[in-house]
This record gives C-alpha cells, structure tokens and sequence, in this order.
C-alpha cells in the first residue's frame, strides 16, 4: 500500500506541476496588449464589430485590445498571420466566414486549415444578404426578377465582389431554385460593384446588409429579399427567405473570434466569457444593429459546428459547379 500511495502521491504532483503554469498565466491574462488582427482595411463592418468588441474587452479584461488591419489576398492574409502567432493569447483574430469557409472551399493549398489552425472562441454578429436590383429594373418584388429572368433568359446581370466569393457562390442555389440562367459578373472588390449597380451597368447582387443599407434606405437600389430566417429589424418590408420558404437560399454571414491553435483552454475560457458579457450590452446591441448586423455569441464548440458546416456546404457547391481559385 505504501508503494500505492507513493505512486499516487508522484502521480498528483506531476499533476500539479503541470497545471499550474497554465492556471497561472490565465489568472494574471492579460499582462500586456493583446492585438486583434482583422484580416481587412479599416470602415468594413468586421472592422467595426472587431474594434467595438475590442474596446469592451480592454475594459472587461482590464488590460487593452488593439485592433492590428491586415487586409490583403481576400482576407487570407491577415488569416494566415494570425494562425502562425504563437499560441499565447496575446494575438486573436475577428474574421468572417468568408476567408475561413467559402475561400478554404475554392482554393486549394491555402497556408492555413481553419479547422485545426486556429482554435474558436465565440461569434460576434451575423447579417444577411440582401437581394437588390438597380432602381430602374421594371420589378418590384422576387416573383416579379424571376419572370423576368426567365423571360430574358442568359441577359439579366448579377454582380459579386469576385470569383468563388460568397455572394457568388450564393447566386447558384438561387438559379437552380427557380431555374434561371443569369449572368455573373466579378468585379475586384464591394465599391466597384456596388458603383456599377448604382450606375445602373449592372441589373442586381446579393449584397451584405451593411454594405448597402444607405443606399437601400434612400431609394437609390431596389431590396427584395433577405437571405436570413426572420426579417432584418433595419429592413422590415423586406421578404426573408425563411418566410417564404426558400430554405436553399437562408445564407447568414458572421463574424468571429479566434485564436492561433495551441492557445491554453483557460484563456480561451476567460476570453469567451468576456466576449459573451460584451455581447448583452445594449449599448454594444444597438450600435452593432444601427451597422445593419445584429449581435450573436456563441461557444466555441458552436464555433467549430458552424465553421465545419459551412465548409461543406460552400465546398459541395464549388464543386457542382466547378468553382475553384487557381
């Protein structure tokens, strides 16, 4: 028995040498800045969100969280700089789905896997596309574009922020759904695209909310459909595919925060925390709603469903369609 408790005894010591190193290093986290590397230019809602959470969490955290823009190579470089920092939780990323789901789904040999690369901590917000048309296309709801889309046949114009982008990969449940061939048109980025729609030289895009909701609101392009289950608060005449019943077309897009994989659990937990507090502030509600986004925390196993899940759903369609990012 003595040899027993003697094994145990070494048994429960190593346990503790090893534990409390880690236990240590959350307790005293943050002991210096944390950067938050959002993977695009300043102005964008995911800078927005990232900077409004940041400022919470230096206060919540009591230390400080400075926002680091590293736009670039559609959100993957900024990505790939956060999935090489060390795993200490002092580098966090706020990114979309777009860099972690669609593009990992249309190109391959990415530096990063964002399912083992980086670890989730929670969501921030979510928003849907909106389907909008140039003022001047003779239609006033999402019955009326698809007639005359099937009337004119391979002439109606969809414009997208590039190739293998969500709001392209998007348009093809759209036309198989309602069996319509449309053209799509890439353009190099959100401003061109939306400038060709106001100009009226292109006819409609599903567009992220916060990106035209101005433009929306005054009359100047046409909604007809939110691609999310309920109405948008900031949109409320404005048809949802979930209401009428076009499951294929329910397309959330979100925001998130991660952190390089390796990051202990403890911080991880202590981060999530904070950022699950942030997110039941009404002050943080509404000035993330007034960007056209609404709120949504979430687990960081949520996290890692909702990341798996929308890889394979981009990936499924990229490859019926033969979609792909040389």
């Amino acid at each position: 028995m003595s040899i027993i408790r003697m094994l145990l005894s070494f048994a429960l010591l190593a346990a503790l040498v090893c534990w409390e190193p880690k236990a240590v290093a959350a307790q005293s986290y943050p002991s210096r800045p944390i950067k938050v590397i959002v993977p695009y230019p300043p102005g964008g809602n995911t800078d927005l969100c990232g900077r409004l959470f940041a400022q919470r969490l230096s206060e919540l955290l009591d230390g400080s969280a400075v926002i680091d823009n590293r736009g670039g190579s559609g959100g993957t470089l900024g990505v790939t700089a956060a999935a090489r920092s060390p795993g200490d939780g002092y580098t966090l990323l706020h990114a979309t789905n777009s860099e972690l789901t669609v593009v990992p789904a249309v190109q391959a040999n990415l530096p990063y896997d964002p399912l083992k690369s980086l670890v989730p901590i929670s969501t921030t917000c979510t928003l849907p596309f909106v389907l909008v048309t140039r003022k001047s296309l003779p239609v006033d709801s999402i019955n009326e574009l698809i007639t005359l889309a099937r009337q004119r046949p391979a002439t109606m114009t969809f414009a997208s922020v590039g190739i293998g982008s969500s709001n392209h990969l998007i348009l093809e449940p759209f036309k198989s759904l309602f069996g319509i061939d449309v053209i799509h048109v890439p353009y190099k980025g959100g401003g061109p695209a939306a400038n060709d729609l106001l100009g009226g030289h292109v006819d409609a895009s599903f567009a992220t909310l916060s990106s035209i909701l101005p433009q929306v609101q005054s009359g100047d392009l046409r909604a007809l459909l939110v691609t999310s289950e309920k109405r948008a608060p900031l949109l409320p005449d404005i048809p949802s595919a979930g209401e009428l019943g076009f499951k294929d077309l329910i397309v959330m897009n979100w925001n998130a925060f991660l952190a390089p994989a390796g990051t202990p659990s403890a911080i991880i937990d202590k981060l999530h925390h904070a950022i699950v507090t942030a997110g039941a502030d009404p002050a943080m509600i509404e000035r993330v709603r007034k960007a056209g986004a609404e709120v949504t925390t979430s687990s960081p196993r949520e996290v890692t469903s909702l990341l798996a899940n929308d890889l394979a759903l981009w990936s499924k369609i990229a490859k019926e369609k033969g979609i792909k990012i040389e």
